[in-house]
């Protein structure tokens, strides 16, 4: 692969990622009533306004316009089976707790992901960008976090 990735370029995966995340947690509060199913629904919101706060950060990293084939390949490639992995997938019959644990996995590989992206890949482009993206994804990882603790200790779920 000789395309440099770009900001631009991460941003447009960490879009598509957090679209992906928004139908993730948009299919478990499906699952769920009451507050399990809140909860679930408000993180599908939570990932849908990172998708938008990311549309405008990459507004602000230059030009959208269309990308070359080949880099879509690399990208896709890069994203693929890292975030969303086997474990993370879950079985018909997962209760919450289940698919909180399975939750918590995906933002700490994304968390991973970027954070390997910002080491290894973009070592020219201004790293500020995707220090915003990993707070993001801190923040989901926290508030998950918190989730479980709570349904853990008693209070949460029907």
């Amino acid at each position: 692969m000789t395309a440099a990735l770009t900001a631009a370029d991460i941003f447009r995966a960490a879009v598509l990622l957090e679209e992906r995340g928004a139908r993730f947690y948009g299919e478990a509060a499906s699952r769920f009533s009451g507050e399990e199913g809140r909860l679930f629904a408000g993180l599908a919101s939570m990932e849908l306004n990172h998708a938008e706060r990311f549309r405008s950060i990459l507004k602000d990293t230059g030009p959208e316009g269309d990308i070359d084939g080949e880099k879509v390949q690399y990208l896709e490639a890069l994203t693929g089976g890292r975030i969303f992995t086997a474990e993370t997938e879950w079985d018909e019959g997962d209760g919450c707790e289940e698919i909180l644990k399975k939750a918590i996995a995906v933002e700490k590989n994304a968390v991973f992901f970027y954070t390997a992206v910002k080491e290894t890949l973009l070592a020219g482009m201004d790293a500020e960008a995707v220090d915003r993206l990993i707070r993001e994804e801190v923040s989901h990882f926290e508030f998950l976090s918190a989730a479980l603790l709570k349904r853990r200790r008693g209070g949460g779920g029907e």
